[in-house]
């Protein structure tokens, strides 16, 4: 598919233009970076084709917008490099394994290394491992396919020191992806938050850190963010203290919302969620049940031909017409059009196994003690577009009401009112357009905590 942003065009001379002055004066290397210059690139990117799986992303407001982050890229304080940073943790099986993240680090044009906070920032679902964080540095000519690593560079530039989660089964690790298992996905990122901490405390790094510690995550990426933010104030408060966290359209409520989605009757835009959650589970829990098997939950072909197309090299819209799925036509499936009758009896029946499992994981909840809400004891903002057809609000809203009726008093919940048109195109959806405006919106109230 291919996107020409005509507005990005007036400005696409004037930023090549300052790029080439900044650069000028050397080559650029693959882990440093000017924030003008990154936006050039961007703005050349998307006169290229986009891929369809990323072609929902509004770039136009990314680079125009008034108060957005082209704004950011261009009046940046600092300089950025960019480090993966390969470190150990726990799997969704228990076992120890190698992982990967990647680093994004303020430098002082002139003077000495600043004084910044870390923002942890966690990514949305992504099943083809080369758009994963870290994989930017090998394919640094098309940073379009990476939007959620040219936020956290706006951020960056800006004064921060951010770091970005592949996940298990991303980036450099083969293994299956631990999608929407909570407790692990929370272990990751505070690990990777251990190494990116110790990394700057190193002679190599550009900055130091101040202390501050932020969490800012969009759709899988928000529900990371609240499971993290949960998890680092129940069991490593002692470690780390948590200054202010952002989950934006998170599917916090997979027992709930989550699985009415899955018994839906109505088509869905992105039915790979399905077996993705299936093979995910069946990864994370396959050594306590089968009811995550293929076999078990998936109809013939599919249990055969879509549980490979989860190793990490196949794009998710490729999984999706594998599911039946016409995106030349187009034609929409229903994501349970897959999934066996025992299985989707699993699903109905409210205290069956299955949504047992899918209670365990909903982050709103207290680890123990699932029939109770964990109290956030740190600035929480929930922001959710209130048309989000792929993440429905009523996650967030869940998760709020959940909280307030435990005592919570430091969480909100945001309604995105950004307007988005995608009336036009029957396969875009409103969870992708809304996405920069989210996070802009989630950055900008953690950045009043800022010091």
């Amino acid at each position: 598919m291919f996107r020409v942003f005509k507005t990005a065009r007036a400005l696409c001379a004037a930023i090549l233009a300052v790029a080439m002055l900044m650069t000028g004066c050397g080559s650029k290397s693959s882990t440093q970076t000017a924030g003008v210059e990154l936006l050039a690139d961007i703005v050349k990117s998307i006169q290229q084709p986009i891929t369809r799986a990323l072609d929902g992303w509004d770039w136009d407001s990314f680079i125009n917008s008034s108060n957005g982050f082209g704004t950011l890229l261009i009046n940046s304080r600092f300089a950025l490099d960019m480090e993966k940073i390969t470190y150990q943790s726990t799997g969704a099986d228990g076992n120890v394994h190698s992982m990967t993240g990647l680093l994004i680090l303020p430098r002082a044009i002139i003077g000495g290394r600043p004084s910044v906070p870390i923002l942890m920032y966690q990514h949305g679902t992504e099943v083809y491992r080369p758009f994963s964080p870290s994989q930017y540095l090998n394919h640094q000519d098309r940073p379009t396919d990476y939007p959620e690593v040219m936020v956290a560079a706006a951020i960056a530039s800006t004064g921060y020191a951010v770091a970005l989660v592949d996940y298990e089964g991303m980036g450099d690790n083969l293994d299956a992806q631990p999608h929407v298992v909570g407790a692990t996905l929370a272990l990751q990122v505070i690990d990777l938050l251990r190494a990116s901490r110790d990394f700057i405390a190193g002679s190599a790094s550009p900055c130091t850190w101040n202390s501050q510690l932020f969490l800012m995550g969009y759709s899988e990426g928000g529900y990371v963010t609240m499971v993290t933010t949960r998890e680092l104030q129940l069991n490593h408060a002692a470690e780390f203290t948590v200054t202010a966290s952002a989950p934006l359209s998170g599917p916090h409520d997979l027992s709930g919302v989550m699985r009415g989605l899955l018994l839906s009757d109505s088509t869905f835009k992105s039915p790979y969620f399905a077996p993705l959650f299936i093979t995910s589970y069946n990864y994370a829990y396959g050594s306590l049940t089968t009811l995550f098997s293929p076999d078990f939950a998936m109809l013939a072909p599919f249990n055969i031909t879509i549980p490979p197309l989860f190793a990490g090299n196949t794009q998710s819209d490729t999984i999706s017409e594998a599911m039946g799925m016409n995106f030349t036509t187009p034609t929409l499936i229903v994501m349970k059009s897959i999934l066996t009758q025992p299985f989707i009896d699993q699903l109905t029946l409210v205290t069956s196994p299955v949504v047992g499992f899918l209670k365990l994981n909903d982050s709103y909840r207290l680890p123990g003690q699932l029939d109770f809400a964990w109290v956030p004891a740190v600035p929480v903002r929930m922001i959710h577009h209130r048309g989000d057809e792929l993440v429905p609000f009523a996650n967030s809203q869940v998760a709020f009401d959940a909280f307030i009726a435990a005592g919570a008093t430091s969480v909100e919940l945001v309604e995105e009112t950004a307007a988005i048109n995608i009336s036009t195109d029957p396969v875009k959806t409103v969870h992708f357009a809304a996405a920069f405006p989210e996070l802009i919106n989630g950055w900008r109230w953690l950045d009043s905590f800022k010091q």
